[in-house]
């Protein structure tokens, strides 16, 4: 059952960040302010924010280049203190470079404090909340059947990036 919920929570992440279209904003600003490289925070719980500061990355992430998001997962961690004992399924936030697998999935706009996801027929607006060492994604409100209450806790990772196909 756990790690049934595990994947579920990672595939809804996938949804709320990456996957879904856009929904009409001409925020280019907001666009800009994320792009980059962000990972999961490893150390963080459905709704209490990482004890480590988000010194630990969960091994999957997205990239933002001008609202087009891409999924990445990294290949070439070693690490052995994950969640859960899983060895290479996070890396240390400082770690210099990385190499990830790269798939496109699409535009979507974010707004200044907020994102919408539209999925299934139902719309979630989902906000954002600003720390020095990484920004919480919320839930407004538990709308949707299909979303959670889980908050995600996600970071800009800095290190440089090899994208293997």
């Amino acid at each position: 059952m756990h790690h049934l919920r595990a994947v579920l929570n990672r595939y809804l992440l996938a949804i709320i960040i990456l996957y879904l279209p856009a929904i009409n904003s001409s925020n280019a600003d907001t666009n800009v302010v994320w792009n980059g490289v962000w990972f999961t925070c490893e150390f963080s719980n459905r709704t209490k924010a990482p004890d480590d500061g988000c010194y630990m990355f969960d091994n999957e992430g997205f990239r933002v280049t001008d609202g087009i998001f891409s999924y990445l997962k990294v290949t070439n961690s070693t690490a052995k203190n994950c969640r859960g004992n899983k060895t290479g399924h996070c890396f240390k936030s400082d770690t210099e470079d990385i190499i990830v697998k790269e798939s496109p999935i699409g535009k979507i706009d974010i707004r200044p404090d907020h994102l919408f996801v539209r999925y299934l027929g139902c719309k979630q607006r989902f906000s954002f909340r600003e720390t020095t060492d990484f920004i919480a994604v919320i839930p407004d409100e538990k709308k949707c059947f299909w979303a959670s209450k889980r908050h995600f806790y996600v970071a800009r990772y800095n290190g440089d990036l090899s994208v293997i196909k």
